[in-house]
């Protein structure tokens, strides 16, 4: 750019130099014209008339025109390094542009990694506490069924000498209904039990509760027709025996009993789980609330 300015200061200058050199020999002549005019030399009339004139105006042109280049040099010097720096400021800011747009770019790589690396660790937390509850619940499981076996083989002995294990008297705790009980107990009024609650409850302003068999139940309840007597199973809410083995008797026994009665109020159970056995017109039953 430089250069280009010293280059257009150079052609204006020659311009002005030969400008000057016209205008000195338009000088020189009409001084020679002067000279012999004065020293008697035959001349032209029209040529010493006209001559100086016509040599001044040209001079004056073509200064003036020099003058014009000289001007629109300059302008397009000055155009040409404005042009330039407008480039550099457009490349500087795409530049720059370009530098911010790869910034963006990294973060968000890395923003995304480190999503996907939280992701990664949160799937192995995820399988780690999966594999734990599966481990323990097989090993519940694998308790749960020791403690049947060793149950059911509890059950079995007491039972090689009474029907369904049934003790041999009422334990600590619980009521005489019928003496010494005896043989012949078997399951009946599973669903006339479970029936009459429904019925008295909703005499009460209770919803009804779905009701399932419940074969632990049943079992406790022959237990206790066997001995003749009632007695918790540690699996139930409520048990009874009447003597005309009636499911409405035995509700209303239930009712007459403030604990038993809050129990069939129960607001907070949906199902209840029941059991019953007869024996020799007695009627036993064993309820629980869920």
């Amino acid at each position: 750019m430089r250069a280009q300015g010293r280059r257009g200061a150079a052609a204006v200058g020659s311009v002005i130099a030969a400008i000057a050199v016209a205008v000195a020999v338009t000088a020189g002549a009409d001084s020679s014209a002067a000279g012999a005019a004065s020293s008697g030399v035959p001349t032209s009339a029209s040529t010493t008339a006209v001559a100086p004139a016509g040599s001044a105006s040209t001079a004056a042109s073509a200064l003036a025109a020099a003058q014009a280049r000289a001007e629109q040099a300059r302008a397009a010097a000055a155009a040409k390094v404005a042009a330039e720096k407008k480039a550099a400021a457009k490349k500087a800011a795409a530049k720059k542009a370009a530098a911010k747009k790869a910034a963006a770019k990294k973060a968000a790589a890395k923003k995304a990694a480190a999503k996907k690396a939280a992701a990664k660790k949160a799937a192995a937390k995820k399988a780690a506490a999966k594999k734990a509850a599966a481990k323990s619940s097989i090993k519940k499981s694998s308790a749960a069924k020791k403690s049947s076996a060793a149950k059911s083989s509890s059950v079995k002995k007491v039972s090689s000498s009474r029907p369904f294990g049934a003790p041999s008297k009422v334990p600590s705790g619980g009521l005489v209904c019928r003496g010494t009980g005896g043989a012949g107990a078997h399951e009946s009024s599973v669903q006339a039990i479970a029936k009459a609650i429904n019925s008295w409850r909703a005499a009460h302003g209770r919803k009804k509760l779905s009701i399932s068999r419940s074969s632990g139940l049943v079992l406790h309840s022959e237990r206790m027709a066997t001995t003749g007597g009632i007695w918790h199973s540690g699996n139930d809410n409520i048990v009874a025996c009447v003597s005309n083995s009636s499911a409405a008797t035995m509700v209303d026994a239930w009712a007459n009993s403030a604990p038993h009665r809050a129990q069939m109020l129960r607001k907070d159970v949906t199902h209840m789980s029941v059991g019953g056995a007869t024996n020799d017109g007695w009627l036993f039953g064993a309820v629980r609330f869920s």
